[in-house]
Parts: structure tokens; C-alpha cells; sequence
């Protein structure tokens, strides 16, 4: 991490990232937004009935709960498709927004965080990961989606 940056530590879905948000100019990072997927986030949990494996970790089982909604939007800025993770929104939620293939969308509280997972020796498994607190079509009114719970802190 650079000299004289520091990022505080935030909880989203049970893990810990280094909420970035702070220095980035969101409005010119993503620019306009296309939805191209939208699938719910399962949680996971280890597998105890299964044989480890080859890492030492146990497989991994969906625990049936929705944690969100995983949605893969077309950025004209990054000119690639993104994944973002909708924080607490269910399916039945989103599919009352009426959001189609290809409609442009505003996130509404979205965080930039960054992972890295030590991997042994000098390597680690790092990246980021993009999450927001809802979704709307742009130019529709909003309308107020009923949150499951608060799974992301306020900044």
C-alpha cells in the first residue's frame, strides 16, 4: 500500500476489505452503466460431511440464504463488463425494479474494496471487489426496496 494512505477496514457479508471508496471519483471510474446478468449470491459454508481438500480446506456448501444480488453491467468507462454485488436486495426485489437486458441503472452507495489473501511465500491473492447498497433504472423514480438487514456499514 502507498506511503500515507490509509484505508479502514469494513465488514461486507462477514469479510473484512479495505474500504477505498474515499479516493476515488466514482462518477469518472464507471460512467454509464448497462446491465448484461443479474443471479442471487448464495452464502457458503464448509462441507465437515466431506473430505478435505488438497489445500487443507473443506469444500464448500451453499447454505440456501441470499445475501444479495451478484449483477454484471456493461461500464462505457472501463469499456468491459463488471461485477458488482448488490447488498441485501432479494430476487423477488429485483425483479420488481423491472430491470431489463441492456437498460442503463444507477447504483445507489457504492463501495470499492480491495482484498489480498496471502498465499504463502511472497504471493498473495489480491484484487477488488465492487459492492452497492441498491439499483435503480435510470430515470425511473425510486421507489424504496425493502432491506433485509443492514450487511453493509454506513460510511
Amino acid at each position: 500500500m502507498a506511503i500515507g494512505l490509509k484505508f479502514d477496514k469494513q465488514k461486507i457479508l462477514g469479510k473484512d476489505y479495505r474500504d477505498i471508496t474515499a479516493a476515488l471519483q466514482l462518477d469518472q471510474l464507471f460512467g454509464k452503466l448497462t446491465l448484461r446478468e443479474a443471479k442471487p449470491l448464495f452464502a457458503f459454508e464448509d462441507d465437515l460431511t466431506q473430505p478435505r481438500n488438497a489445500d487443507g480446506s473443506y469444500p464448500q456448501a451453499s447454505t440456501g440464504e441470499i445475501l444479495g444480488i451478484d449483477v454484471d453491467l456493461r461500464s462505457s468507462v472501463q469499456s468491459e463488463v463488471i461485477k458488482f454485488t448488490i447488498v441485501g436486495v432479494t430476487p423477488a426485489d429485483f425483479e420488481a425494479l423491472g430491470i431489463a437486458f441492456n437498460d442503463e441503472v444507477v447504483l445507489e452507495g457504492i463501495r470499492v474494496a480491495y482484498y489480498a489473501i496471502p498465499q504463502g511465500g511472497n504471493r498473495s491473492n489480491n484484487g477488488y471487489k465492487l459492492f452497492a447498497e441498491g439499483i435503480s433504472k435510470a430515470g425511473a423514480v425510486k421507489a424504496e426496496v425493502p432491506k433485509k438487514d443492514d450487511k453493509m456499514p454506513k460510511k
